[in-house]
Parts: structure tokens; C-alpha cells; sequence
């Protein structure tokens, strides 16, 4: 009896532990299988910064929910918000230079051109001024040349 109540409490606890773990990137996963991927992140909770790069044997994006093709005129959109993430790093190496996020940064913007992929969910937020300020954002880009996606995410 008491092997069955510990089985059940181990297993309950294990259970319960699983299901604490981050859901499966939706858009990640809409492209199939990676064959590898390296992940960097700085922060914790709500305030964050990851960077990723998925890279891909095939990679098909024909119907896919989240993708679009690029066009020149996103060019403008996708770099705003890489600026903005380079801002990030740069703060990131001021405050650690060694860390993992800052010293593995390599994006290459002269990549990106209208034969690629590109995602993105933003939230920006109006300050007194009247600009803004992005307070949220998943920037998703499919470099189809290399098959590799790239992934950046910042919250503050």
C-alpha cells in the first residue's frame, strides 16, 4: 500500500512538473522539423531578450499561417525592429559583456532580401512625446537561401 501511495505522488508531482514547461513555439513548429537550433536568452520572467536560429534540411512555407513572403517595403518594418534588438544587445553588453546572448549576436541584415520569409507580432506603446516605444515583440525570419530561421523576442 504504501508503494502504490508514493508511486502515485511521485507520479503526480512529475506530472505536475511537466506541464509547467513553455509550449512548443506554434510558429517554429508551422515550418516542420528543425535538424538543429541554438538558443540565447537574457532576463527572466517578463522582462527578456532571446535570440535563435533554427536551421532547416527542407523548409516549406506554401500555405502557411504565420509566414508571408517579403517584399521590399517590409524591408523597412523588420529593420525597426532589429534596431531595436541590436539596442538590446548593446545594453546586454554593458551590463555583461560575456554573456551567452551578447557574445553569440551575429545577425547579418545584409541577408535579407525579397526571396525570404518573415513573421512578426508587435506591440508598441505611444510615450508623452508622442512617439512610441515597442513594449513586446516576436520577429520571425526565414532566410531561404540557408534555410536557416531567425528568431528575436524582447519584452520589457
Amino acid at each position: 500500500m504504501k508503494k502504490a501511495v508514493i508511486f502515485a505522488l511521485i507520479f503526480s508531482i512529475a506530472c505536475a512538473l511537466g506541464s509547467c514547461g513553455a509550449p512548443e513555439d506554434k510558429v517554429v513548429s508551422s515550418l516542420g522539423k528543425y535538424e538543429s537550433y541554438e538558443f540565447y536568452t537574457y532576463g527572466e520572467f517578463q522582462d527578456y531578450t532571446d535570440y535563435a536560429k533554427y536551421y532547416f534540411g527542407n523548409v516549406s512555407v506554401v500555405d502557411n499561417e504565420y509566414f508571408a513572403k517579403l517584399e521590399a517595403e517590409d524591408i523597412d518594418t523588420i529593420n525597426e525592429h532589429l534596431a531595436d534588438f541590436e539596442g538590446w544587445i548593446n545594453v546586454h553588453a554593458q551590463t555583461d559583456p560575456m554573456h551567452e546572448i551578447v557574445v553569440n549576436y551575429n545577425f547579418d541584415p545584409s541577408i535579407i532580401d525579397t526571396n525570404d520569409y518573415f513573421y512578426i507580432d508587435s506591440e508598441r506603446r505611444v510615450v508623452e512625446n508622442g512617439s512610441y516605444l515597442f513594449s513586446r515583440y516576436n520577429v520571425y525570419f526565414l532566410d531561404t537561401q540557408t534555410n536557416t530561421l531567425y528568431y528575436f523576442h524582447n519584452n520589457i
